[in-house]
């Protein structure tokens, strides 16, 4: 079992993914699939490599074996929470997308985000324009006021920058 510490992680082989509109298509409905979705591709992908004669003459190799089927447990599922807005209240759906109706009515509330700090590396800056975009989007389209954040750009991602950053 290989277990990834998120905080460490980052996405590696798609960086010409924004020029290339039909695979990030594909990623993008990757994305939303809903949990039995994942599942069924999950375990077929799992089937297709041990009927695959090279696969599993591969995986031996290694002294690897995969399992037909994900791992499994025992879990509770909680009951949906309402989402409730100034005139009405919701359950959300069950793929969980809830900003269409969030952005089309006020909330019982609104919170102006005035201070605050982006801070991303440098090679990422295009994508911290767009995250800015997006959330005073976002924001705006329920009410919410955002101010310009403090930014600090870092010169790599590595944690002990963003660390001494903060």
């Amino acid at each position: 079992m290989v277990l990834l510490v998120p905080e460490l992680t980052f996405l590696t082989g798609l960086s010409d993914l924004r020029s290339n509109s039909r695979t990030l298509k594909e990623v993008m409905w990757e994305m939303v699939q809903s949990p039995q979705q994942h599942y069924q591709r999950l375990t077929s992908l799992l089937r297709r490599i041990r009927d695959s004669p090279d696969a599993s003459r591969e995986l031996e190799r290694w002294g690897l074996r995969l399992d037909t089927d994900i791992y499994r447990t025992q879990a509770h599922i909680l009951p949906g929470e309402r989402i409730n807005l100034r005139h009405r209240s919701f359950l959300p759906a069950e793929d969980l997308g809830w900003h269409r109706e969030v952005t089309k009515e006020a909330p019982i509330a609104v919170i102006s985000i005035n201070s605050w700090l982006l801070i991303y590396p440098k090679r990422l800056q295009h994508l911290a324009k767009e995250l800015l975009a997006a959330v005073r989007s976002s924001c705006g389209s329920m009410g919410m006021q955002v101010g310009q954040p403090a930014v600090q750009e870092l010169r790599d991602d590595r944690i002990e920058t963003y660390v001494r950053s903060i």
